[in-house]
This record gives structure tokens, sequence and C-alpha cells, in this order.
């Protein structure tokens, strides 16, 4: 593979507990060689390749691929994103599954509605996700978090309608139509925030 670009993240990430190392690479190889190429690859090294049709789909083109060594107890996932000059953009995560934990052992950063399912935790370093489906309409799930996080201490931004504030912290909340009336609902959280307060206004006037 002909390497143009690549770049190690510097850190674990965790998905719902899983310990995943990330790294990003841009490769000058049109998507379909590089795809048969890490296939022909994993299978070499003794991997499982489940087949095409247990591999997910991803919109906009890109192809995922996951391999598994169920000795070690780690999967190997390659997401290829086709460039507009044939070049290929690759997502190379390895996750190893011995070293899970609870996600939800720390406490999340902020509640969940009632029925929440398909939860996705991902925590980072200064940031974690939280990302869940919930059969609410998109007006119910603004009302929940504007009450519960006011209770909890946020503030809405000024201006913002999703973008919650406290000192030291920010946290943003999404989300869009999913499947089966079910909205998927996704909250960014992040520390190390410094809250500017506001200006004060004028002091009362000194009469000389």
């Amino acid at each position: 593979m002909q390497v143009l670009e690549s770049v190690e993240a510097s850190e674990i990430v965790e998905a719902s507990g899983i310990p995943v190392a990330l790294r990003a690479v841009h490769a000058k190889e049109r998507m379909d060689d590089l795809v048969q190429r890490f296939a022909d690859a994993f299978i070499q090294a003794g991997l499982h390749v489940p087949p095409g049709k247990e591999q997910p789909q991803l919109a906009s083109g890109a192809v995922m691929l996951t391999a598994i060594d169920g000795h070690r107890g780690i999967t190997y996932t390659v997401i290829f994103q086709p460039r507009p000059d044939h070049t290929t953009l690759l997502y190379l995560g390895e996750a190893n599954h011995a070293l899970r934990r609870d996600p939800a052992a720390a406490g999340d950063f902020a509640p969940m509605p009632p029925n929440a399912n398909q939860v996705l935790r991902v925590n980072g370093e200064g940031s974690r996700t939280l990302a869940f489906h919930v059969p609410l309409s998109g007006a119910e799930v603004d009302a929940f978090y504007v009450d519960a996080l006011k209770r909890a201490g946020w503030r809405l931004e000024e201006g913002e309608t999703s973008f919650y504030v406290r000192p030291g912290e920010e946290l943003r909340v999404v989300h869009e139509p999913g499947e089966a009336n079910q909205r998927a609902v996704v909250l960014v959280y992040r520390s190390g925030r410094s809250v500017v307060p506001p200006e004060p206004g004028p002091g009362p006037a000194v009469v000389r």
C-alpha cells in the first residue's frame, strides 16, 4: 500500500467499554483494490473474516471490513472511504475485547430518557460520547434535556438551542429521525472548558 499520509491517534478511546486504538491513512490505491488486499492479508494471518453479507454496510460509498482474532479477543476494523481523485481514506481500529469493562461503571455524564436502547458509550481523553435510540419525537427529546440538564446545573449557551455549559464543561445534544419511529440521539461531553462570565454592567453613578 502506498501511503500518502498517516495520522495515529494519541490516545486509546473506549467504545462500549472496549479500548480501541485508532489510525487514519490516506492511500494512493483505489478502494476496491485495498479492500481485497486487506481481506487477503487478514485471512493469511489466520483471522476470521465474516462473509460480505455479515459485514456492516455504510453510506456515502464507504466500505467496512472486520476481521476477528478469536484467540486473543481482538477485532480489526477498516473503513474505506473513496476520494474523488481515486485515492482512498482508511480508518483503522484495533479493539481489545479481552480488556472490556462495564461501560456504565463510572456513571454517565447525563441521564437518558426512559426506554433508551442501542446504547453506545465512547470515552476519550477530555471528551465522552453517549449515543442511543429512544421512542420519542424531537420535541420530546429537547424537552427532556431542557429539564434534566437545568436541574443538573447546566444552562443553554446564549443563542444556542442544543449546546449546554456549566463552569469547565460543555455538552451538546443532537438528534435525528431513526428507524422504527425512534429518535437517534447523540450527546457529546467535553471537560476543560472555561466559561467566561458576562461583562459586568455599569456601576452606580457617583455624585460629586
